[in-house]
C-alpha cells in the first residue's frame, strides 16, 4: 500500500485504522458503531478513506459488505489500486479476529484526527499572528474552532448518537425542567403580561422592538433591575449605547422616584442624601446587576462575558442587550448583519442557558409610515421574528399614550395591547392597564 503523507505523521495509528476496517469485514454491524464515532475524513491514510467510503456506499444500497463486494465497488469507483489492491483487502479481513473492540479502535482514530486538526489550527493561528491580524479577531476564531474540535472528540464531526434523546430521557429532562424553571424563568413584573407569556425560560429569547422616543432602553433597564431585586439572581446588562454612569443615575431615579436633574444636584451638593439614595438603589436591585458598557460587542464576546459573570459573581437570572443594531458581526456586511445576529443570539441563549432580552430597531418603512407596530416592523423582520420566542412592540400614539403589544408568544396567543403606565421624570414603569384609544382634541382622529 502507498506510504502516507508525512505531515502530522505522529498523529495517527495504522493498527487502529486497520482494525476498524477489518472489523466491518468480519461483522457488518460494526459499521453502525463506527459511524457514530468517526467519519471518512478521520482516517489518515487516503487508501483507508477510500475503503471506508466504499463500505458506506455499500451500506446505503443495503449490499452485504465482504471482500468481493468491496473490491468490486472500489474497482468501479477507480479507487481499488489507490486503496492497496485486492491483496490489501484480504490482509484487512485477516487482521481482526473479532469486531467486539471496534468502538475502542474508533476512539483512537477519532482522537488522532482531532490532534491533527488541532495541530493544523495552531499553525493557522500562528500564521495570523505573524501577519499582524487583530488579536481579538484571532482569539474569537480560535475559540470557535476549539469548541468545534472539543465537540468532535465525542463523535463524528460533532455528531454523537448520545445526542438522540429517547422518550424516557425526555421525560426525565422535563421533570428537571419543571422542578427548577420557576426559579430561573424571567418575569417582567407586569401581571397581565406575565400571565400571557408565562415568563421567559432559560434558553429563550424575548425581543422588544420599538420606535424612537418610547423609553425602550429605560424599560429594559427597569425590567432587569426589578428582576434582580425580586429574584436575587444576577441581571447582566450589556449597554452598548449608554455609559455606566448614566445608567447609575437611572437606577437611582427608578428606585427613589426622583428625576435625573435632582439626582445630579444631590450628588454634587448633598452627600448625606446621595449616600441614602445609593443605598436605596443598591437594595432595589442594583447590587445584583452587572453592567458592561463596552460598545460594539460580538455574540462571541457577550458569551465570554456571561461565562466570566457566572464564574466570578454567581448565578445569572437574565441577560439584556441594548441594542441589537449596535452589536458587531465580524466578516458580515451590513445587509447580512441582522440575518446573522438573530439566530446567533438564539443559539447563545440556549448554549448559556439564560433568558435573553434584546432591544431591536424598527425598519425604515415602518418609521416612514408610522404604522401600528407588528412583528414584521423589526429591522431584518423575518430573521428577527424567527429567532425570537417572544416579541413585544413598544409604540407611542399620537395622543401620547405609550402602548405595549404582544407580537409573538410561543406559550399562547399574541395581539394583546396595554397602555404602559410610566412616570416619565423618574422613569418608573408602574404598571399596565387595558388600552383605550384616545381621540385627539384637534381633529378627533383615532390613534394610529
Amino acid at each position: 500500500m502507498p506510504q502516507p503523507e508525512t505531515a502530522h505523521a505522529a498523529h495517527w495509528s495504522n493498527e487502529a485504522e486497520q482494525s476498524c476496517l477489518g472489523a466491518v469485514l468480519v461483522d457488518n454491524t460494526a459499521l453502525e458503531t463506527l459511524t457514530g464515532i468517526i467519519g471518512v475524513e478521520d482516517f489518515y491514510r487516503p487508501g483507508h478513506r477510500h475503503i471506508f467510503g466504499g463500505m458506506l456506499g455499500l451500506q446505503q444500497t443495503k449490499t452485504p459488505i465482504d471482500f468481493t463486494t468491496l473490491a468490486s465497488a472500489l474497482k468501479t469507483s477507480g479507487k481499488l489500486e489507490e486503496s492497496g489492491g485486492t491483496p490489501y483487502l484480504l490482509e484487512l479481513a485477516d487482521a481482526v479476529p473479532t469486531a467486539s473492540n471496534v468502538g475502542y479502535y474508533a476512539g483512537i482514530v477519532r482522537q488522532h484526527a482531532v490532534q491533527r486538526s488541532l495541530a493544523g489550527l495552531a499553525l493557522v493561528m500562528a500564521g495570523k499572528v505573524r501577519q499582524g491580524d487583530d488579536p481579538a479577531t484571532v482569539i474569537d476564531e480560535a475559540r470557535r474552532n476549539l469548541e468545534k474540535l472539543a465537540a468532535e472528540l465525542d463523535g463524528a464531526h460533532g455528531v454523537n448518537a448520545a445526542d438522540l434523546i429517547d422518550f424516557s430521557a425526555r421525560g426525565a429532562l422535563y421533570q428537571q425542567f419543571v422542578a427548577r424553571v420557576n426559579r430561573y424563568r424571567f418575569k417582567t413584573g407586569f401581571k397581565d403580561l406575565d400571565k400571557e407569556l408565562r415568563g421567559v425560560a432559560p434558553g429563550e429569547v424575548l425581543i422588544i422592538i420599538a420606535y424612537s422616543g418610547t423609553f425602550k432602553s429605560a424599560l429594559l433597564q427597569f425590567l432587569l433591575l426589578r428582576s434582580a431585586r425580586d429574584t436575587g439572581l444576577l441581571s447582566l446588562f450589556f449597554s452598548l449605547e449608554m455609559p455606566a454612569a448614566k445608567l447609575f443615575e437611572r437606577e437611582v431615579a427608578m428606585t427613589s422616584g426622583i428625576n435625573g436633574y435632582t439626582c445630579e444636584y444631590r450628588w454634587r451638593n448633598e452627600p448625606v442624601e446621595a449616600n441614602a439614595l445609593q443605598l436605596a438603589a443598591r437594595d432595589g436591585g442594583g447590587k445584583q446587576m452587572l453592567v458592561c458598557e463596552r460598545p460594539g460587542l460580538s455574540v462571541e464576546q457577550i458569551g465570554r462575558y456571561i461565562d466570566a459573570a457566572k464564574r466570578n459573581h454567581g448565578e445569572i437570572g437574565v441577560v439584556g442587550i441594548d441594542y441589537l443594531g449596535l452589536m458587531s458581526a465580524p466578516g458580515k456586511t451590513l445587509f447580512e448583519k441582522t440575518a446573522f445576529l438573530g439566530p446567533a443570539l438564539k443559539n447563545l441563549a440556549k448554549e448559556k442557558n439564560v433568558p435573553l432580552l434584546v432591544l431591536a430597531q424598527v425598519n425604515r418603512e415602518s418609521v416612514k409610515h408610522q404604522a401600528e407596530i407588528e412583528a414584521h416592523s423589526a429591522k431584518g423582520g423575518g430573521d428577527i421574528e424567527a429567532s425570537a420566542d417572544f416579541m413585544l412592540g413598544l409604540q407611542q400614539t399620537k395622543a401620547g399614550q405609550l402602548i405595549l403589544k404582544v407580537l409573538k408568544n410561543r406559550n399562547g396567543a399574541a395581539g394583546q395591547i396595554w397602555e404602559v403606565l410610566l412616570d416619565r421624570p423618574s422613569l418608573q414603569f408602574t404598571g399596565l392597564k387595558d388600552y383605550e384609544p384616545q381621540r385627539q382634541a384637534t381633529n378627533q382622529a383615532i390613534d394610529f
